[in-house]
């Protein structure tokens, strides 16, 4: 029986998409048949079915090809893709992912936890290409990638807000899907992803938008980070004026689609943490006066004592509870996120994923040069320009 589907769409990628299916194999915990991996391919035009054809497979494979048209977008074809899911769970990856051989496993064990789920996980970013022959043996896995140079933007910014993320005042914000999974009834429910988004951006923020508003808990599974493979894009590369430009057209869109949020977060406030690289204490909660409250976990026997501790302190206001996590036990970070949004926030540490904060901002400020930042500040007025030029023409 297919409990989990993994979704996969891909465009002329044939190369990484390899290492991501191989990558598939053999997960630990499932015999063959326990989950199905689904290719959707928007239109490649570089042999791709034939060069994955190649790849040895343990688990049953479906592979959908799409013709580019007008309507092309990234929303409809992960909406084909989860149309012809046969598991309860629907697990979207990016074509160049390379999961653990735990990956699967991990998110059956959220699911046994709480079914009604949005579960994301985060991304190691790799600066050179990868053999398929190393993801084949799991060499790729016998390297450190908890290290600085590694990480992905919503590892530094849980460095600040932490890895709670129902405590945040917008989760939502957090979901990206090359790397997240959901029920099958929930996509059903919410008639998959929204179609009207062209080109880079915000199909998948404004999935984990509905979510948020139906009431699902979005949470931070850390067994499910991923390896993303090196194409020519690594942490604190700019995007390019195109994707900015498609980027900011669609938060116009998903502002049109929910007025709402424009009291919940007004696109100003959007902007500004953007261009100013404040994205984190945008989504962190603003409260005054609070008794701080440091808590750690040194051992595993500690766990009930100190999970009776954060219950108590969480349900009452005025509180700040910090909570270092030196053990990493499998089920305490879900414990921490499923407690939602608490009157007290709940700030937790992996200590596993926390770096001294000097040696961080040395990092960024080694990443983001100030030759860096003057493009960006550049490319900002440009968009800005086109904006305004827009609103003259829509009048």
């Amino acid at each position: 029986m297919i409990k989990i589907s993994v979704v996969i769409p891909t465009y002329n990628n044939k190369r990484l998409l390899n290492n991501t299916l191989e990558s598939l194999n053999d997960q630990l915990g499932f015999e063959s048949g326990g989950y199905e991996v689904i290719v959707v391919d928007e239109g490649s035009d570089d042999n791709t079915r034939n060069e994955i054809g190649e790849t040895p497979r343990t688990y049953p494979f479906q592979y959908h090809y799409l013709e580019r048209t007008e309507n092309s977008c990234r929303s409809r074809v992960r909406n084909i893709g989860w149309s012809k899911a046969r598991g309860e769970f629907v697990a979207f990856l990016d074509s160049d992912m390379i999961v653990g051989r735990s990956y699967i496993r991990e998110l059956e064990r959220c699911f046994e936890t709480q079914p009604d789920l949005l579960v994301v996980s985060y991304r190691f970013m790799l600066k050179e290409p990868v053999a398929l022959a190393d993801v084949r043996s799991g060499r790729i896995f016998e390297r450190n990638y908890r290290k600085l140079e590694y990480l992905e933007v919503r590892h530094f910014d849980s460095q600040l807000y932490s890895f709670n993320l129902p405590t945040l005042k917008h989760p939502w914000h957090c979901v990206y899907s090359c790397n997240m999974a959901l029920p099958k009834a929930r996509l059903e429910q919410l008639g998959g992803f929204e179609e009207s988004y062209k080109g880079w951006g915000m199909e998948d923020t404004d999935i984990g938008y509905r979510c948020y508003r139906l009431g699902m808990s979005i949470v931070y599974s850390p067994g499910m980070d991923a390896l993303h493979q090196y194409h020519g894009e690594a942490f604190g590369d700019l995007k390019s004026q195109n994707k900015m430009r498609e980027w900011d057209l669609n938060i116009k869109q998903m502002y049109k689609l929910y007025p709402q949020l424009r009291r919940e977060l007004p696109r100003w406030r959007l902007n500004y943490a953007y261009a100013t690289r404040r994205v984190a204490p945008m989504l962190m909660r603003r409260e005054r006066n609070r008794n701080v409250h440091r808590l750690a976990l040194r051992k595993e026997e500690d766990l009930p004592f100190l999970k009776a501790q954060i219950a108590e302190l969480s349900a009452q206001p005025g509180n700040l509870i910090i909570v270092r996590d030196e053990v990493e036990s499998l089920d305490f970070h879900l414990w921490v996120q499923l407690l939602g949004h608490t009157r007290s926030e709940i700030r937790y540490f992996p200590s596993s994923y926390v770096f001294d904060p000097q040696e961080i901002k040395r990092f960024l400020g080694q990443v983001f040069s100030w030759k860096k930042l003057g493009v960006l500040a550049y490319r900002g007025m440009l968009l800005v320009g086109s904006r305004f030029v827009r609103s003259f023409y829509d009048r």
